[in-house]
C-alpha cells in the first residue's frame, strides 16, 4: 500500500519533488556553511584574531546573506509542499467524485471519505515529506562533513542513527492498529449522526429522541477513547525519541569536550561538531509526530485507494453533431445490477424512446424506473447491453457531448447554498430574462415575486428553504433553461395539486416540440399526454420463470 501511494505521488508530481529535493540540498549545504563560518568567527574572537568590528564585518555579512538565502529556500520549500498537498487532495476528491455513480457506498460514507479521509492525506505531504527530505539530504551531508572533520564523531553519529527508526518500527505496529480502529470509530460516529439528523422528526414524534442521544453519546465516547489511545502512543513515542536523541547529542558533546580538553581536537572543529549535532538529530526528533501523522495518512489512503487507483474510463471521442437531433433512444439487451449484488435489478431486451415524442415510464416501486433514467442519462453504465442515440452508443460519446445533448432532473433536485439565479442557471452566465422565463414556465413566477431580493435571494444552507414541490419545479426550470434535445424527468409532478399539475403539463407539452422527452410518472394526467407508455415490471430473481 505504501509503495502504491509513493509511486502515485512520484509519478504525478515528479517536477515538484525534484525542485523540493534541490531546495533541501541547498538548505543543507547552507546549514553546513553557516556552521563553519560561525565556528570560525567564534574561534577567531576567542583567540583574539580579530582586532575590532571592521575585521569581523565581512564574516558577519557573509553569515547574514547565507541566513537570508536559507530562509528563502525554506520559504520556497513550504510553498511547493502546500501547492502539492492541495493539488493531491483535489485530485483524490475529483477521482472520488468520478466514481460516485459506480459505487454502492452510502452518502454518509462518501461524505466522510471526501472530507475527513482526504484531509488526512495532507499530513503525509505537509509534515512527513519535509522530514523525509531532511533525512535523505541533510543527514548524509552532515555525516559526510563530520567524517571529514572528525571520524570518531562521525562514527558516533552512524552508531546512534539507527536506534530511532528501529524504535519507530516497534511502536508503529501498535499505532497502525489503533489508527485503523480510530478511523472505523469515526465512520460509525459519522453514520450514526447522519442517521439521527435524517430521522430526527420521526424520533420526536414517537418520543424516542432520548434513546438516540444515548446512542450518539456512546458512539462519541468510543471515538474519544480510541483517539486517546492513539495520542498516548504518539506521546510515548515522542518522549522515547526525545530521550534517545538527547542522549546521543550528550554522548557526542562529552566525547568532543574531553578530546578538546586533551588538545586532541581543534577548538573550531569541536564547536563545528557541537553546532551540527542537534541539526543531525533534528529530523529524528520530529519523527514521533511525523510518524503518527504518516500512519494516519496511510490509513486514510487504504480507504481511498479503491477510488483513486481505479482505472479511469477511456476517453471517448464521439460528437453529438454527427446525430440527427433530437435523437431517438434505443436499448439493446440491457442488464443492470447494483454494485456488490448478484440479482439483476433491470433487464430490457429491446426498447425505443422515439424522437419528437413524449415517452412515459410506469411500473411498481423498486422495478428500476429511476435506474433506467440514469442509464439513459449516462450516469450509470449498464452491466450488459447498449444504450444508443440513433445508431451511436452513448458510452462512446464524450462527456461534454452528452452534457450538451441530455438534461436530467431527479426526483429530489439538489438545492445549492446560492442565489435563486445561480440555482437555476447552475452557476452559468445566463441573462436574467431567460431565467425569469424558465421560472414562469415552471410555475415559479409567484415565488419569484414573493422573494425579498428576487433572483438574488439566497437559498439552501442559511438561506430560504423551499418545499418539496418548489424544489421539483426548480429542477424543471433548470431543464427548461438548458433546452437540450433529450430531457429526462423523474416524477416531475409528484405531490402537486391538480391545478398546478395542469400548468406543468401545458409547459411540458409545449416544451416537447422537437425534443425527445422521457418522463417517469404514475399520474393519469401525465400519461394522457404520452405518445408512448412503457410499463416496467420487476426483473425475475434467479430460479424464477422469465417471460
Amino acid at each position: 500500500m505504501t509503495k502504491q501511494l509513493c509511486k502515485e505521488i512520484i509519478t504525478t508530481y515528479k517536477t515538484s519533488l525534484l525542485a523540493l529535493a534541490g531546495l533541501e540540498l541547498l538548505h543543507s549545504l547552507l546549514l553546513l556553511a553557516i556552521a563553519w563560518q560561525f565556528s570560525g568567527l567564534v574561534a577567531n574572537v576567542y583567540q583574539h584574531a580579530f582586532t575590532g568590528f571592521p575585521a569581523a564585518a565581512p564574516v558577519l555579512l557573509a553569515l547574514f546573506l547565507m541566513l537570508c538565502l536559507q530562509l528563502l529556500a525554506s520559504f520556497q520549500q513550504r510553498r511547493i509542499i502546500i501547492r502539492l498537498s492541495a493539488s493531491w487532495r483535489e485530485t483524490c476528491r475529483l477521482r472520488l467524485h468520478q466514481h460516485v455513480p459506480h459505487t454502492s457506498a452510502s452518502p454518509a460514507a462518501l461524505s466522510l471519505q471526501a472530507t475527513e479521509t482526504v484531509d488526512r492525506l495532507d499530513h503525509l505531504l505537509s509534515k512527513a515529506l519535509p522530514v523525509t527530505s531532511a533525512l535523505l539530504f541533510r543527514t548524509p551531508v552532515i555525516l559526510t562533513a563530520a567524517l571529514a572533520a572528525d571520524p570518531l564523531t562521525a562514527l558516533l553519529f552512524a552508531l546512534t542513527l539507527p536506534i530511532a527508526p528501529f524504535l519507530l518500527y516497534l511502536i508503529g505496529q501498535a499505532t497502525k492498529t489503533a489508527s485503523s480502529r480510530e478511523w472505523h470509530r469515526l465512520q460509525q460516529l459519522n453514520a450514526g449522526f447522519d442517521d439521527m439528523l435524517r430521522s430526527m422528526m420521526t424520533w420526536k414524534l414517537f418520543a424516542q429522541e432520548q434513546a438516540q442521544r444515548q446512542d450518539l453519546r456512546t458512539l462519541s465516547q468510543g471515538f474519544a477513547q480510541t483517539s486517546l489511545q492513539v495520542l498516548k502512543l504518539a506521546f510515548a513515542s515522542s518522549f522515547a525519541l526525545e530521550l534517545i536523541t538527547t542522549l546521543s547529542i550528550a554522548i557526542v558533546a562529552v566525547s568532543t569536550g574531553l578530546r578538546l580538553l586533551d588538545n586532541a581536537l581543534a577548538f573550531r572543529t569541536a564547536l563545528l561538531l557541537l553546532l551540527l549535532a542537534p541539526e543531525f538529530y533534528q529530523p529524528l526528533r520530529q519523527g514521533g509526530i511525523i510518524f503518527h501523522a504518516a500512519i494516519e495518512s496511510l490509513t486514510a489512503w487504504q480507504k481511498l485507494q479503491a477510488f483513486v487507483l481505479a482505472p479511469q474510463p477511456a476517453a471517448a471521442d464521439g460528437h453529438h453533431e454527427q446525430l440527427q437531433l433530437p435523437p431517438a433512444i434505443h436499448l439493446q439487451d440491457i442488464r443492470y445490477r447494483y454494485p456488490g449484488t448478484k440479482d439483476i435489478l433491470l433487464g430490457l431486451q429491446q426498447e425505443t424512446f422515439p424522437a419528437h415524442k413524449i415517452s412515459v415510464i410506469t411500473g411498481p416501486s423498486g422495478c428500476g424506473k429511476s435506474t433506467l433514467l440514469k442509464l439513459l442519462a449516462g450516469l450509470l453504465p449498464p452491466d450488459q447491453g447498449l444504450v444508443l442515440l440513433n445508431d451511436q452508443p452513448l458510452a462512446t460519446m464524450a462527456a461534454a457531448s452528452r452534457q450538451k445533448l441530455i438534461a436530467y432532473v431527479p426526483q429530489q433536485p439538489h438545492l445549492y447554498a446560492a442565489s435563486l439565479q445561480e440555482n437555476v442557471s447552475l452557476f452559468q452566465e445566463v441573462p436574467a430574462e431567460r431565467i425569469r422565463q424558465a421560472l414562469r414556465l415552471a410555475s415559479l413566477d409567484g415565488l419569484l415575486h414573493r422573494l425579498p431580493a428576487g433572483l438574488d435571494t439566497k437559498l439552501g444552507g442559511n438561506g430560504l428553504p423551499l418545499s418539496q414541490g418548489e424544489r421539483k419545479r426548480l429542477g424543471l426550470a433548470r431543464a427548461l433553461l438548458q433546452n437540450r434535445p433529450v430531457t429526462l424527468l423523474d416524477e416531475p409532478t409528484a405531490g402537486m395539486d391538480e391545478a398546478l399539475e395542469q400548468q406543468i403539463i401545458r409547459a411540458l407539452t409545449a416544451f416537447a416540440h422537437r425534443r425527445t422527452l422521457v418522463i417517469i410518472s404514475h399520474h393519469p394526467a401525465i400519461q394522457a399526454i404520452a405518445d408512448k407508455i412503457i410499463h416496467l415490471a420487476p426483473y425475475p430473481t434467479e430460479g424464477a420463470d422469465r417471460p
